[in-house]
């Protein structure tokens, strides 16, 4: 009799799990799954035995290949990105010198001018002077951060 109510109890146990699983598809068409049925959900069947390993028929070697070739492209891709990033900060740095350079010959210098088409000189007004400076004084807070 034990035999029997342990082997009873063991089949209880080890059956597969049975849960109804339901489709149902909102107002806004959106699909869902749920374990409770709804007023327009439909039970759908799902198969739970335990399936073999999906072979893609690469071996061992190959997929671990591709793997490295993966990381190097990675890295390679961060490389250049640190590269790009380190251009600009130079180009940043260039122009902050270049715009600190020119606004301290331009505070200093007791007139500024353009040439004209014949190659003259061409004094600029007080304003456009200003106007310059400010620029340049702008430029220094954008390139030298």
């Amino acid at each position: 009799m034990k035999k029997n109510l342990i082997i009873f109890c063991l089949y209880i146990f080890t059956s597969s799990a049975h849960a109804e699983i339901y489709k149902w598809v909102d107002d806004q068409g959106r699909t869902h799954y749920g374990d409770k049925p709804t007023e327009t959900s439909k039970e759908i069947e799902v198969n739970t035995q335990k399936k073999d390993l999906i072979n893609t028929g690469e071996s061992r070697e190959e997929r671990r290949q591709k793997l490295l070739d993966s990381f190097d492209e990675d890295r390679a891709r961060k490389n250049e990105e640190k590269e790009k990033q380190k251009q600009a900060k130079e180009k940043h740095l260039r122009q902050c010198a270049f715009a600190k350079d020119r606004l301290r010959r331009y505070e200093r210098a007791g007139y500024l001018y353009n040439l004209d088409e014949d190659g003259s000189r061409v004094i600029i007004s007080k304003e456009e002077r200003k106007k310059t400076i400010d620029g340049l004084r702008d430029n220094i807070k954008k390139y030298c951060k």
